[in-house]
């Protein structure tokens, strides 16, 4: 982010804002693809030889996944409507990884008819179901298990997912049912893969690294019961700052994430998988949006947008402080509430927040919301979707 001829502009070639809202209608969610192509780059550079499939529920715009495969990405999915998005923007199934701990029964005949290259297993009855159903269709369904470790990585407990009282993966107890199941069904599972996934916004890697130590144990153990276990997916969650941009601090993080994967992996001699978001997109994201009025109480004042927490929940949902700037560069600052038009009390960007001053009729850019943005907005209140527009 950076001003130039006082106009806010975004990403690596600093393109500016202003002129997106020569005709404005509603609120738009603004991707910067150069910024993305950097991102990308900077994960591979760290972590040679290692393939990356994107978490496509960070943000499936169709531009950014088609810009993400012809950088040489695969797509992570979590449904049916992900896989049909995915293969629209010209990933093939064999690009694809299928993640979630709820797949029903068409979902899984769906991806087993295409052929995905990877299904992740949340659970025993799921690898039942997937067994029985690839036997009955005459499939032989390529699976890892999603194992639970846990582990606390110090994050918000909405986005935690390596804990024992989380709902996804398996408990390192299960492993025995497991290997029971996989053995039953081996004409139909062919166990390819160990998956792992701690949780989002990872920024220390102590209870990761000591994860990746654990599930290499059990890694070398199953192979040794099955040959055909060739793939260590150790999933996402590498952490953004929202405070401020510091891309450069953000890639030392990654280097250090990076060094503790591959030390800890690299003998293995398998496939190294990897299921980043947020990390790629993330900053490459703005939610521009007009403010209708500045109220002013005896409390505080108020500056209303035309973007709510139906557009943008993370803050409502998380407690998630995102920076918010003025499109048009001013000297001048005011403390407020920057709110949107919904009709819940939690409808709010930031509170007794410092920004340059605005006035009705002006625009301000909430920044670094290409990662769970448009991906988490609904249709509350009837209130339209934003638009999106890709640089």
């Amino acid at each position: 982010m950076e001003y130039i001829n006082n106009e806010l502009c975004l990403g690596p070639l600093k393109k500016p804002l202003l002129p997106l809202c020569a005709n404005y209608m509603r609120p738009i969610y603004v991707y910067d693809l150069d910024f993305v192509a950097q991102r990308y780059q900077a994960m591979t550079k760290a972590l040679p030889g290692t393939r990356v499939f994107y978490a496509m529920k960070a943000n499936p715009n169709v531009e950014v996944l088609q810009k993400l495969k012809h950088l040489g990405a695969g797509a992570d999915v979590v449904s049916l409507g992900e896989i049909k998005r995915a293969l629209e923007s010209g990933f093939s199934p064999q690009d694809i990884v299928y993640s979630g701990v709820g797949k029903t029964r068409h979902e899984i005949s769906e991806a087993l008819t295409l052929g995905i290259y990877q299904i992740n297993v949340e659970s025993l009855p799921e690898l039942e179901r997937i067994g029985a159903m690839a036997r009955s269709l005459g499939k032989r369904a390529s699976v890892a298990l999603r194992l639970n470790p846990d582990i606390d990585i110090k994050t918000h407990p909405y986005i935690a997912t390596g804990l024992k009282d989380n709902k996804f993966g398996m408990e390192l107890s299960l492993i025995p049912d497991l290997v029971k199941c996989l053995q039953t069904y081996s004409d139909s599972l062919e166990l390819v893969g160990i998956s792992l996934h701690l949780g989002s916004q990872m920024l220390e890697f102590s209870g990761y690294q000591e994860a990746l130590k654990r599930l290499k144990t059990v890694y070398v153990d199953l192979q040794k019961k099955f040959d055909t276990l060739t793939r260590f997916d150790f999933g996402g969650g590498l952490g953004i700052f929202y405070d401020r941009l510091d891309v450069e601090l953000e890639e030392s993080l990654l280097k250090d994430y990076a060094n503790i994967t591959l030390e800890t992996l690299g003998d293995l001699q398998c496939e190294l998988q990897t299921e980043p978001g947020r990390w790629l997109v993330g900053h490459c994201g703005t939610l521009i949006a007009q403010v209708q009025y500045v109220k002013k109480t005896s409390a505080k004042t108020f500056v209303i947008v035309d973007a709510g927490m139906n557009h943008l929940i993370r803050p409502s949902l998380y407690e998630a402080e995102h920076l918010i700037f003025p499109l048009k560069k001013t000297m001048e600052v005011m403390k407020a509430d920057i709110v949107g038009p919904i009709c819940e009390s939690s409808d709010f960007f930031a509170k007794e927040r410092t920004l340059g001053k605005v006035q009705e009729g002006d625009f301000v850019a909430i920044m670094d919301s290409g990662a769970y943005g448009y991906s988490m907005a609904s249709l509350y209140n009837l209130q339209e979707l934003p638009l999106e527009i890709c640089l």
